[in-house]
């Protein structure tokens, strides 16, 4: 995986914290899942890696 920098609104923020803690996944897999989806949208031959097990600790920025 290579590691990048978004810039999100308040309120996406908030939303996809909510969701992460709802689903028990990380805001970084729904932010992966979402491009997925956003790739697949018109092109269905684009086909998703599957998700590869996460191993040490978690990273989160601060909030």
């Amino acid at each position: 995986m290579k590691r990048t920098n978004l810039y999100l609104t308040e309120k996406q923020m908030e939303r996809l914290r909510q969701r992460s803690e709802q689903e028990g996944v990380a805001i970084a897999e729904l932010v992966r899942r979402a491009v997925d989806s956003f790739l697949a949208w018109d092109d269905p031959t684009y086909r998703p890696m599957p998700p590869t097990p996460q191993t040490g600790k978690s990273h989160s920025s601060p909030g």
